[in-house]
């Protein structure tokens, strides 16, 4: 009932936002990951107040896969964003805790934005977020360290066998392996879809299906072969250090938010398709995400949130924002020169959107810990057994 309410109240108040004029100085908080997300975002704010000097603006750093958690805790006592980036994978998990409004004027998303970008953030055919980029990762290779990206993982293990020295830090391939994020590509390759071929399924999560085994035994036999390092050490920093910056690690899966930095450190580098796995035929499914940006239920001011949030779907602020960011725009008529986005937009062609379902949660919370055990040696069945039951439990 005050989901409803609010957004009556909501379509009542707003009309015309391109050309509201605001009344009264107000100030919106607004929550972005730090670094070019946040660089961007203050950058779009700047400009926005030039139009709007009635509206300004604080920012906290909020890691955007961290945003939804923080506002479940935030929000109800009237410490929540106005406005705040998510992955729209958390859209059934925002839905079920009332903490957003329906996008006002979709007819500007609609026309000029990728069908992926509207199909990921809508529910029951309703608009809720404001797409800002399409992400999925991919392999980043050392063009100083190895010409060619190859086309096959057995082809990574052949390679790893010539050129690792863990004494050195030297590794073929460096990836975040206790992340459900990037591990999806083991279980996707046989065939494993997660909660069924358009991830609406809770009943159907298959993360212990035979499919699944397959793909996370093959996964754990990468350790001795590839990255003899237990999970724990393999983090973000480990593997940006090891591939941006000492330079030992011939090839890194990551996305397009590591190209900045690539490119800022000179790296000679190139973006292709994440190898093949055996047995198979293409480039497993990677996790494609739509990154949003959301106005709160609980923000006082509806209006400027709504307004400001249109104002970064125009052609010039998301421009701004794949330049900024080296991210790549949903916006259909946003063209970017960057040549690394066509590696990232060739697995893209691959990628499955996440689930948005509310059940999408009990994966991320239970993968994480079973893909670091399987990598540390632990049985990959009564991992994923453990992972399926926590799942289904939360079903219930």
């Amino acid at each position: 009932m005050k989901k409803l309410l609010s957004i009556v109240l909501t379509l009542v108040m707003i009309f015309s936002l391109a050309n509201v004029a605001l009344a009264e100085d107000i100030t919106l908080l607004l929550w972005e990951s730090d670094g070019v997300e946040l660089e961007f975002l203050k950058l779009a704010a700047e400009k926005f107040t030039e139009q709007n000097p009635n509206v300004k603006f604080e920012f906290n750093a909020v890691g955007h896969t961290d945003t939804v958690q923080k506002m479940e805790l935030d929000a109800p006592a009237g410490n929540g964003a106005d406005i705040f980036a998510a992955p729209h994978d958390k859209l059934g998990q925002m839905l079920a805790g009332e903490m957003i409004l329906p996008v006002v004027n979709p007819e500007d998303i609609n026309a000029n934005y990728m069908d992926a970008a509207k199909t990921a953030l809508t529910s029951e055919g309703i608009l809720y977020g404001y797409p800002l980029a399409i992400e999925t990762y991919a392999l980043f290779y050392n063009k100083d360290i190895i010409a060619e990206a190859p086309k096959t993982w057995e082809e990574v293990e052949k390679y790893a066998a010539e050129y690792n020295n863990p004494a050195e830090n030297k590794f073929a391939l460096v990836w975040e392996v206790a992340a459900p994020y990037y591990n999806y590509i083991f279980m996707s390759a046989y065939g494993a879809d997660l909660f069924g071929p358009e991830g609406a399924d809770p009943a159907a999560h298959n993360i212990n299906s035979p499919e699944a085994v397959k793909g996370l035994t093959y996964f754990a036999s990468l350790k001795d072969k590839i990255l003899p390092v237990v999970a724990d050490d393999i983090t973000y920093d480990f593997c940006n250090a090891a591939f941006v910056n000492d330079r030992t690690a011939a090839m890194y899966i990551t996305g397009p938010w590591s190209i900045k930095g690539c490119e800022d450190a000179g790296l000679n580098f190139g973006v292709a398709n994440i190898p093949v796995l055996p047995e198979t035929e293409n480039p497993p499914a990677s996790f494609s995400g739509i990154r949003g940006f959301f106005v709160s239920a609980y923000s006082e001011h509806p209006e400027e949130a709504h307004a400001f949030a249109e104002f970064l779907m125009s052609n010039e602020m998301q421009s701004l924002r794949s330049d900024t960011t080296a991210t790549i725009s949903p916006r259909l008529d946003v063209t970017s020169e960057n040549p690394y986005f066509e590696g990232i937009m060739e697995q893209a062609k691959f990628a499955k959107p996440m689930p948005s379902i509310p059940a999408m949660d009990g994966y991320w919370q239970s993968m994480g810990a079973a893909f670091k055990n399987i990598w540390n040696g632990n049985s990959v069945q009564k991992e994923l057994d453990a992972a399926a039951s926590f799942v289904e439990s939360l079903a219930n």
